[in-house]
């Protein structure tokens, strides 16, 4: 039987549970049901210079609320013949070339996801360094993989712009994400504890609005909050919850949000909260705000739409693909146009919610690694 490798090295030494972190631990999970025990052996592996170690299974994130558990020691193997690597996770941070490249002299396979181009077009939104360090793991990956996936038509454009421009052709083709997150409803015990750190749910007469993603420059969390002190000054009452970690170049940010009269009162924010609890948050708001600069997906909006949260997001081609109909879209940037529909906002129940599971989007990889091999 064939083996899936899925490269978790990255999520496993950061400790993360952030976008991609839950896109890889989904995906992977979504292949184990869908196509483990019937076309592959799927598992998740970690490299470590030249060498890989393999896992029966990935222990649980303590934020995904399956409680804690130890990631077992798991044990060398030798990807060869036959095998597929995956790297989805964020291995620029690390370099998995080494073991890559021992793999593929084996007879390995390859394959990888490039989830944005945004530190390369908009290094001035992240931290210091990362272009070079991102660029350098792209070309890499471009030279070795025998395909390439992206999670929107817009990301596939951009990546064959680029790869054409440096003379590297390659197979590029889209993976959308899922959204079903979470299956895992809290109990009533874990509702009760909510009132402790999360304001109460959303009522006609008190609506809460939620904003999801780590505190980044790029995710425009100053503009939603430029749009809800000047609804506050015109004596209207809405709840304002950010939700995310604190990330970089967000110091300003953070200042005014500390300092701010109405924190804890109608401004609010936490972070590091467990996936039922944000479950059970987008379930219980008015609307889900989602407003970036730019994205390669945009998880928060497909999640919002499958449990038919209303949505507010900006109107730009990426997020028009993660949520198709459903969202309010909005003028990217336009502080005019996000206050007035904030505040006139009525829920929207003509629309269609978008369904996409990752049970889905691990039985079309399985789809194109199976039309590759034929092809060879």
């Amino acid at each position: 039987m064939k083996r899936l490798l899925f490269d978790v090295t990255r999520l496993l030494e950061s400790g993360l549970h952030t976008g991609i972190q839950r896109v890889v631990r989904c995906l992977l999970a979504g292949a184990q049901r869908q196509l483990g025990h019937r076309d592959y052996q799927v598992l998740p592996v970690r490299f470590h210079g030249d060498k890989w170690q393999a896992f029966d299974c990935l222990a649980p994130h303590p934020c995904q609320g399956l409680g804690i558990q130890a990631q077992d020691e798991g044990w060398l193997i030798e990807p060869g013949d036959g095998d597929i690597l995956l790297l989805f996770d964020a291995s620029w941070y690390a370099d998995p070339w080494p073991a890559v490249d021992a793999a593929l002299t084996r007879g390995a396979r390859l394959v990888g996801m490039v989830h944005d181009l945004l530190p390369l077009e908009h290094p001035e939104w992240f931290r210091e360094g990362l272009e070079l360090r991102f660029g350098a793991h792209l070309n890499q990956l471009a030279e070795r993989a025998e395909q390439l996936f992206v999670p929107t038509t817009v990301v596939r454009s951009r990546l064959l712009e680029r790869l054409s421009r440096q003379g590297m052709p390659s197979t590029v083709n889209v993976l959308a994400h899922g959204g079903d997150f979470c299956t895992l409803m809290p109990t009533a015990e874990q509702i009760e504890s909510y009132k402790d750190f999360l304001p109460a749910p959303a009522t006609a007469d008190d609506p809460l609005y939620l904003v999801i993603g780590t505190l980044e420059p790029r995710k425009n969390h100053t503009l939603v909050l430029d749009a809800f002190d000047a609804l506050w000054a015109q004596g209207k009452q809405p709840r304002l919850l950010f939700v995310g970690n604190v990330g970089w170049q967000v110091d300003r940010l953070l200042e005014r949000l500390q300092n701010h009269p109405l924190l804890n009162k109608r401004l609010f924010h936490a972070a590091n909260l467990s996936d039922p609890a944000l479950l059970w948050l987008i379930r219980n708001s008015s609307a889900l705000i989602y407003v970036p600069s730019d994205e390669g997906f945009g998880l928060p909006v497909l999640e919002a739409t499958m449990q038919t949260c209303p949505v507010i997001a900006a109107d730009i081609p990426v997020l028009r693909e993660a949520g198709r109909h459903w969202p309010f879209y909005v003028e990217p940037g336009c502080l005019p146009e996000l206050i007035q529909i904030i505040g006139t906002f009525a829920q929207r129940k003509t629309a269609q919610a978008f369904h996409r599971t990752w049970d889905d989007v691990a039985l079309k990889l399985g789809n194109f690694l199976t039309m590759t091999s034929r092809a060879e």
